[in-house]
């Protein structure tokens, strides 16, 4: 799939919304209830994201890099959500 400018726009969101988990679960004042619903909007969004992607790269052929961009960010996003995840289990836990 060509780079086009929906792509890249759709690639920076999903890593700007990955950085916003990210800080959100390093916070050291830990998850309120109000940051774990924002969490979980962003995972969500994140979701829609990667659909609409992998929907944008079955639909044309990939090429070369292409392909392992796209690679690279799922791959974030994936590792992105099981931290959330996992940390969002813990932070149930301890309630």
């Amino acid at each position: 799939m060509p780079i086009t400018e929906d792509t890249a726009a759709v690639r920076r969101e999903i890593l700007e919304l990955l950085r916003q988990q990210m800080e959100a679960l390093d916070s050291p004042l830990g998850l309120t209830d109000a940051k774990l619903t924002e969490c979980y909007e962003r995972q969500a969004r994140v979701q829609e994201l990667r659909e609409r992607l992998q929907a944008a790269t079955s639909a044309q052929p990939v090429v070369g890099s292409t392909s392992r961009e796209a690679s690279a960010v799922e791959e974030t996003s994936s590792s992105g959500a099981q931290s959330m995840l996992v940390s969002s289990a813990d932070t149930a836990a301890n309630l």
